[in-house]
């Protein structure tokens, strides 16, 4: 186990709830945090992958449009990510997966934040995207998912209603691109390191050791 000094590594993590490498790399970060031999402070930042994408979309036609007909690879692809999933205890189910916009939900990340349920929520949402084909566009789906992890539901729909925190997610992604990063899943230890892309876990624990004894 790795030893730390006494002053807590800060990481800033940067996620969209529809990102699949973020939602595979989100059990390898914490595995590295509960490896790691030191406080770990945790701020969670918001990007949105595709920000012109309707709340609506056909999946089907989509997939044609990105992919072209073939669709035996798209299908390797998912059983690959599939796998990757299941190795880290999640369940990656792409046939349920309904694709938004996923600006109301990352909206709703920054309101959990203030009320300290903002990590319940990155997962609670992950699993509702990845796993329960939930619809985490529209406003009814995302305040019962909120009730779930323990937020009113009725602060829920006034917050998504006056949209309070769309600002919030601008920054987000503004400062994202002002580090020169582009996409997500994105670590930033200690304002230093960098981390992007699902890495392993063992790659997450040298960042932060190093972070600690830096």
């Amino acid at each position: 186990m790795a030893t730390a000094s006494s002053k807590p590594v800060h990481v800033e993590i940067w996620s969209d709830p529809q990102c699949v490498w973020c939602f595979v790399a989100h059990p390898r970060f914490e595995k590295a945090v509960a490896l790691f031999d030191g406080e770990v402070e945790v701020s969670y930042r918001s990007f949105e992958l595709r920000p012109d994408a309707p709340i609506e979309i056909n999946k089907e036609q989509q997939i044609a449009q990105h992919a072209g007909a073939n669709r035996e690879r798209i299908d390797t692809v998912n059983a690959q990510l599939a796998e990757l999933a299941r190795a880290e205890g999640v369940s990656y189910r792409p046939d349920l997966t309904r694709p938004t916009n996923s600006r109301l939900a990352l909206e709703l990340l920054h309101y959990a934040d203030t009320a300290g349920h903002r990590a319940a929520l990155t997962r609670r949402l992950f699993a509702a995207y990845f796993t329960e084909g939930r619809h985490i566009g529209h406003v009814d789906e995302l305040i019962d998912l909120a009730q779930e992890i323990g937020l009113d539901p009725d602060l829920v729909r006034e917050v998504l209603t006056d949209r309070r925190y769309q600002d919030a997610v601008t920054r987000d992604s503004e400062r994202l691109q002002a580090l020169g990063a582009s996409g997500v899943p994105l670590y930033v230890i200690n304002g230093t390191w960098g981390i992007s892309g699902a890495q392993p876990v063992q790659t997450y624990l040298d960042a932060l050791q190093k972070a600690a004894n830096a």
